[in-house]
């Protein structure tokens, strides 16, 4: 999705109050995040089921490992942009949407994913032959993520 057409993705996440409080991850924070759309994914629109992962929309790295690897103690564990641990900044998330996407920002995760066809035709010989004998089929429509197709559907549902 271009800068031109992208949705307000604030506005469609308006639901933090206050957006700038600090994510604790308590049971409440959890449940008003679990509760924003319905349950589900806000990514790939998939049920949460007893699962979820709360997602930094825009990273927030956490630094648990020194450069050789080894265990930080708690003490010395550290955040790469806190700033932005807030509640505004927090997504419902299935695990493999939430492992996929690790620590990219949403627009590099969309820009990765709409090229994901293309990464794998040229990994492997297997997908190349299920696309030929008509086992996979590749869409160009564009990335748009549950999050924005559920703001898009409510905001139609007021329109008309």
């Amino acid at each position: 999705m271009s800068e031109d057409n992208a949705p307000d993705v604030a506005a469609m996440l308006a639901f933090a109050e206050p957006a700038d409080e600090e994510w604790k991850g308590t049971k409440a924070q959890r449940e008003a995040l679990r509760a924003k759309f319905g349950g589900r994914c806000a990514y790939c629109g998939g049920e949460l089921g007893k699962t979820m992962h709360a997602d930094h929309r825009e990273p927030c790295v956490r630094v648990t490992r020194d450069p050789m690897s080894r265990p930080l103690p708690a003490a010395e564990q550290y955040m790469i942009k806190p700033e932005r641990n807030t509640v505004g900044n927090m997504m419902p998330a299935c695990a493999p949407c939430n492992i996929h996407k690790g620590s990219y920002p949403l627009e590099y995760w969309r820009a990765y994913l709409q090229r994901s066809a293309d990464i794998v035709r040229k990994q492997t010989s297997t997908f190349r032959a299920a696309e030929r004998f008509g086992v996979v089929t590749v869409s160009a429509d564009p990335i748009i993520f549950y999050f924005e197709r559920n703001h898009l559907m409510e905001k139609n549902d007021v329109q008309g």
